[in-house]
């Protein structure tokens, strides 16, 4: 029923221009594809100063991502006090504005370190288990290439499974994160996520963690160093990751998009043309 009324509405934006930069390690691999990489990144940035909560208007972002930008860093320290050098080159990144929209890889993608056809995958890490040690692991778009066979080798080799978090699917978070930018250009990927059943805690403990994360930190200046995080769950992530990227490395050919995958027409023009 028509109610004869109209309503008129109008936003004002302000908009505030900043210059940040992706910060980039390479170490060069030892093989015949040397030329070609492995990505293993995550997002810096957080949200800076900003509106007060509860009188706190420093956003800290402890666990987004700050322990993600940790753990890139332990990957590097890894390989160069290993001394392990694989076939392919790897790259670890920094990337920045990822919270204003996934700016820094973007740019990334747009103007790769190498030809885009010369990337394997990106790894992504972006917010870390600092809740405890799991019996599972888990990770977004598994499904989407063959690089999940790696991550489920490389997890198994930790003794661990590789479970699915159902809930990154309803909320899309395949799409909210930096390997996205490169999966948009046909770079397969994926980013590591929390496993669910934690060693010592009942069923469900996890989901009641991340609900109470999502509550009272997320995105909030209460992002801060906590008194119990513990990094034996942070560890078993990064030698999964550190596995995964050495067997991708080490691998006679990059991962490939599954057939179904949205983005393999990406990934074969990727291939052929490197754009």
């Amino acid at each position: 029923m028509p109610l004869g009324v109209s309503v008129s509405a109008s936003v004002k934006s302000v908009i505030r221009r900043t210059e940040t930069a992706n910060v980039l390690g390479r170490l060069p691999g030892r093989g015949p594809h040397a030329r070609e990489a492995v990505l293993i990144g995550g997002h810096y940035d957080h949200f800076g100063i900003g509106a007060p909560v509860h009188g706190d208007s420093i956003y800290n972002g402890a666990e987004d991502n700050a322990s993600g930008t940790a753990a890139v860093m332990t990957a590097a320290e890894a390989f160069v006090r290993s001394g392990v050098r694989p076939d392919r080159s790897l790259i670890f990144i920094g990337f920045a504005a990822e919270e204003s929209g996934l700016i820094g890889s973007q740019a990334l993608a747009d103007h790769p370190p190498v030809p885009l056809r010369d990337v394997a995958t990106i790894l992504n890490l972006d917010v870390m288990n600092l809740y405890g040690r799991t019996t599972d692991v888990s990770a977004l778009g598994l499904d989407q290439s063959t690089l999940g066979k790696a991550f489920t080798a490389a997890a198994a080799a930790e003794g661990l499974k590789v479970s699915t978090n159902n809930e990154a699917l309803l909320t899309g978070s395949y799409f909210r994160s930096d390997h996205f930018s490169l999966a948009r250009v046909g770079v397969p990927g994926t980013s590591i996520e929390n496993g669910s059943n934690f060693v010592g805690r009942p069923e469900g403990w996890g989901h009641e963690q991340k609900e109470k994360y999502t509550a009272e930190r997320y995105h909030q200046p209460s992002d801060q160093m906590q008194s119990w995080f513990t990094y034996g769950g942070v560890v078993q992530q990064l030698r999964v990751t550190v596995r995964t990227a050495v067997a991708v490395a080490n691998a006679p050919s990059q991962p490939v998009w599954n057939p179904t995958s949205e983005f393999r027409e990406a990934g074969e023009r990727r291939v052929a043309t490197g754009k």
